[in-house]
């Protein structure tokens, strides 16, 4: 799984739509016996992986086949999660802005609440 980007790439999209590996690649659909195979490692890899930064602690450890310098960081501005950011701080700190949820919408769907 770790050397195969494509496999995971592919197993990702067969955990999206809920399909067995092998219908993806045009089989009929039925889950073989590798298909759960795969199936069973891909869950096994996703718990691996850290939910912040994505990544696993192997591919940092030489030990087991990583390196310290796998990753290099680089900054992104995201316009949209600027948005969020400034909307949010309009958002009451009290009881009053409990629950609220800040969402982008395309201009040309947005209809404003009454």
């Amino acid at each position: 799984m770790s050397r195969d980007a494509g496999l995971r790439a592919e197993l990702e999209l067969c955990e999206r739509f809920q399909i067995p590996h092998s219908q993806l690649l045009g089989g009929d659909g039925r889950w073989s016996d590798l298909d759960r195979a795969k199936a069973l490692a891909w869950a096994e890899w996703q718990r691996a992986v850290c939910p912040e930064c994505r990544t696993r602690l192997e591919e940092w450890d030489r030990e087991r086949g990583g390196d310290p310098h796998a990753y290099v960081t680089d900054t992104l501005r995201c316009p949209g999660c600027e948005l969020i950011e400034q909307e949010r701080d309009h958002v009451p700190q009290d009881r009053s802005g409990y629950g609220v949820k800040i969402q982008l919408l395309p201009r040309e769907q947005y209809e404003p609440h009454p």
